[in-house]
């Protein structure tokens, strides 16, 4: 990964975090009917976290990127 890729992640990092930040403060004001909103974002963290667990986890992924002709 070169210096341009990480830049550019990061900057779409920070974005993504203000992004899900403001989704939570316009959840919150919108309360009680904001809470559906709420539970929707925890699904879609939960199973963000998940994939990302599986993807760091699986040696096999990480063989084949490594060993595998593109």
């Amino acid at each position: 990964m070169d210096k341009y890729e990480k830049v550019g992640f990061t900057c779409l990092g920070v974005l993504a975090v203000l992004y899900v930040l403001a989704m939570l403060a316009g959840i919150i004001l919108a309360f009680p009917f904001g809470l559906l909103g709420l539970v929707a974002l925890l699904g879609i963290g939960a199973l963000v976290v998940k994939v990302l667990k599986e993807r760091i986890g699986n040696e096999e992924d990480d063989y084949y990127a490594k060993n595998v002709d593109k």
